[in-house]
């Protein structure tokens, strides 16, 4: 009876642990004890003006230009309140980024229904507590020179570009986010 006792005292301390320290979904791919929050992404529209969809102009007055939106992350670390305090190796640095294109209607071939996917390098830290805007590429000035965008006419595409962020905190552990904006792309009238 002694044995059985112990037995269950121990199997009833495992199952405590295993609840206690299973796995948060915010921490899934990653064991980093810090994650990434996408704050806000911010694009242009027609006008120059703040908006929360990118209005992609293929040609501005004879010229193809890449488009750019301002994306404000934060670092935050799972144990909001740590016993030993926030270390500077909880800090992330934003090493890449991956910038895909997604159609509503579910169509995703690269060249014929969305731009080509594309990879960016970056250097930004982001400490745990604040907040780093950074100006990002989201469109590349090529893919505008290459179908769908060259053969559009007087259509307009609307994608999602999704953004993919990469990097690691400062004990080298990686740290992943992903974050969305609307993307309509068209030849718009040139402002004089």
């Amino acid at each position: 009876m002694r044995n059985i006792m112990s037995s269950l005292k121990i199997i009833s301390v495992l199952v405590l642990a295993l609840v206690l320290f299973s796995c948060n979904p915010v921490e899934r791919g990653t064991n980093s004890g810090s994650f990434l929050i996408i704050e806000s992404i911010i694009g242009k529209d027609t006008q120059g003006n703040d908006s929360t969809v990118v209005f992609s102009d293929i040609v501005t007055n004879g010229v193809v230009y890449s488009d750019f939106v301002n994306l404000t992350v934060r670092a935050a670390t799972l144990d909001p309140n740590p016993v030993m305090g926030i270390s500077q190796y909880s800090d992330i640095m934003i090493t890449n980024y991956i910038v895909t294109y997604i159609r509503s209607d579910g169509a995703t071939g690269e060249g014929t229904d969305v731009p080509y996917h594309f990879e960016g390098t970056m250097s930004t830290l982001v400490p745990v507590g604040s907040s780093v805007s950074i100006p990002l590429l989201i469109v590349r000035d090529i893919a505008k020179t290459q179908p769908p965008l060259s053969t559009l006419g007087t259509g307009v595409l609307e994608c999602t570009a999704r953004i993919e962020l990469i990097g690691h905190d400062l004990r080298n552990r990686q740290v992943r986010q992903t974050g969305q904006i609307t993307v309509r792309f068209a030849d718009y009238i040139d402002q004089q």
